[in-house]
């Protein structure tokens, strides 16, 4: 790993620049993007405390690009610092954002959806990565292999087929939770016939 005092603040600051300008998607879009340069490029952070950051900023309500690359930046240069290279990261995207919105009432609408569409594709593919990483690195037995993808297909027919006011996230927990403690008295049962 990088020695931690020797990265400079413009450098963390260029890579909060490059990383949100460079991803579409939000999020967990981003957050492979993020590991390529963090973990595997300049050797910030170990494969661990990526992950950890991973499960803090999910944790965490509000926008996960910000608080992960806050994250990142506050470990690194301390909290002020830190703190400042991602405000200054983020005050371009604000104007970026400010022009791009006075500018869309002259873009023909065909080319807005074009431009949607394909940053749509851009998101799907990156999470479909993204999905396929942690999947490997898991270490599933077959209950539990099929319990994620039982849930897996369940939340996506779910994401796909029910208009957005109906599909609370509070749904998709319960289910999961009821299938848990499915799961969990099914395996009881066979252990307690082994015996």
């Amino acid at each position: 790993m990088e020695n931690k005092n020797n990265i400079s603040f413009w450098k963390i600051w260029w890579f909060i620049i490059v990383i949100t300008f460079i991803g579409f998607g939000g999020g967990n879009a981003l957050i492979p993007t993020i590991k390529k340069y963090c973990v595997n490029k300049y050797k910030w952070l170990s494969e661990d405390e990526f992950e950890e950051n991973v499960v803090l900023t999910n944790i965490l309500p509000g926008p996960s690009v910000i608080e992960s690359l806050t994250y990142i930046a506050t470990k690194l240069l301390g909290n002020l610092k830190g703190s400042l290279a991602v405000l200054l990261g983020v005050l371009p995207h604000i104007v970026v954002v400010f022009l791009l919105f006075y500018f869309s009432k002259w873009i023909p609408t065909k080319y807005l959806y074009a431009i949607e569409t394909g940053a749509f594709v851009a998101i799907i593919a990156s999470l479909i990565g993204f999905v396929i990483s942690f999947f490997n690195k898991a270490k599933l037995s077959n209950a539990n292999y099929f319990l994620w993808l039982t849930l897996f297909f369940i939340s996506f027919l779910f994401c796909l087929f029910i208009p957005a006011p109906f599909n609370l996230p509070a749904i998709i927990l319960v289910i999961a939770i009821i299938i848990f403690f499915i799961f969990n008295k099914i395996n009881k049962g066979k252990c307690k016939e082994d015996q």
